[in-house]
């Protein structure tokens, strides 16, 4: 009861994010999907392929660049950065296979949901520092009742900003806004914000039909539960699917 007075009483003073209540209300007419984290790891676990041969599949012929290693520098310093923040939120995901995708797809109006840290901001900003046109829109929703604001895309480079605009909004304000500013039409969105089986299944057909064809949709943490499975199912696609860490991350091209 406790925290369920903190959480209300954190709407109340960040009433921008208020309707993201009723998408957790939502979540009590899906509440047995919601728990379907056991049958969606043994999907993942089946399907899973190495990075290697992830990128393989989607780029055949092209150079796997590590990110760690090309950006030496620029990694480090996220790396303080993020270690001298008083909040944590996580580490730092599939940055290297993040990268290569956005690199080799040639993708420029891209959209990103959740960023804490900003480490995949900052995977995507380095992919496309050096094309024309290319823009990186991220949506932001703060922790709740964690103080994180100030903190939220700390690791992203001053010198990568002039190619992306954070919003702070939740989702069901934030990515309909920023497709309106993409004029509806994206070329790839990373998809990594409410990984509840309501919040994906409201999103993934939204971002979906903004993809231009032959545009990625990647998704983390799917194996959370099974709103990414049935997604491809109903788009009738076969994912490309990474384990990383103990969590999965999933790519479909429209």
């Amino acid at each position: 009861m406790l925290n369920k007075l903190k959480t209300l009483f954190w709407f109340l003073k960040n009433p921008t994010y208020i309707s993201q209540i009723f998408q957790v209300l939502k979540r009590r007419n899906n509440a047995t999907l919601e728990n379907t984290t056991l049958e969606a790891t043994a999907w993942c676990e089946h399907a899973a392929v190495s990075q290697e041969a992830a990128l393989h599949a989607l780029f055949a012929g092209k150079q796997i660049i590590d990110i760690s290693v090309n950006f030496l520098n620029e990694m480090k310093e996220a790396q303080l950065k993020a270690d001298s923040t008083p909040v944590k939120m996580g580490g730092a995901g599939a940055t290297s296979f993040l990268y290569n995708i956005v690199l080799h797809s040639g993708a420029k109006k891209i959209i990103e949901t959740g960023v804490a840290y900003g480490w995949s901001s900052l995977a995507i900003l380095l992919a496309i520092k050096d094309t024309e046109g290319a823009k990186l829109i991220s949506n932001d929703m703060p922790y709740i009742n964690m103080d994180n604001d100030d903190f939220v895309g700390c690791v992203v480079s001053e010198s990568l900003n002039h190619k992306w605009e954070l919003q702070r909004l939740p989702d069901v304000k934030g990515i309909p806004l920023a497709l309106k500013k993409f004029n509806q039409e994206i070329d790839l969105c990373h998809y990594d914000s409410d990984k509840s089986y309501t919040g994906r299944t409201w999103a993934s057909p939204l971002l979906w039909a903004a993809l231009n064809p032959g545009g990625y949709f990647v998704s983390d943490d799917i194996n959370d539960n099974l709103a990414f499975k049935h997604f491809c199912e109903s788009m009738n696609r076969t994912p490309v699917i990474i384990k990383h860490m103990d969590k999965y991350v999933g790519v479909i091209i429209k």
